[in-house]
């Protein structure tokens, strides 16, 4: 299981900004497993949280403009800003 990381604890809501690892600029072995090493964040916004799962969110890249799937049961993310409340 992986280990979520959060600046601050905030339930994710659409319209958060959040980051998450895309990949890693390299990799140890330590023993029979690697290890990513300087990890490679993208940034976007939450746009839909999945009703029949909590865990998977679909994230609006600011980057590329893409979509992503992320499950954060797995992905590393961490919430770095709450969407408006009254907008």
């Amino acid at each position: 299981m992986a280990v979520r990381r959060h600046i601050y604890f905030v339930a994710l809501k659409i319209g958060n900004l959040i980051r998450w690892v895309a990949s890693h600029k390299s990799y140890e072995a330590n023993g029979d497993v690697l290890v990513g090493l300087e990890p490679i964040y993208k940034y976007g916004i939450v746009m839909k949280i999945s009703k029949k799962s909590s865990n998977q969110i679909v994230v609006a890249s600011c980057e590329d403009a893409r979509w992503h799937i992320i499950n954060t049961e797995y992905d590393s993310y961490e919430v770095l800003s709450e969407g408006a409340q009254d907008g």
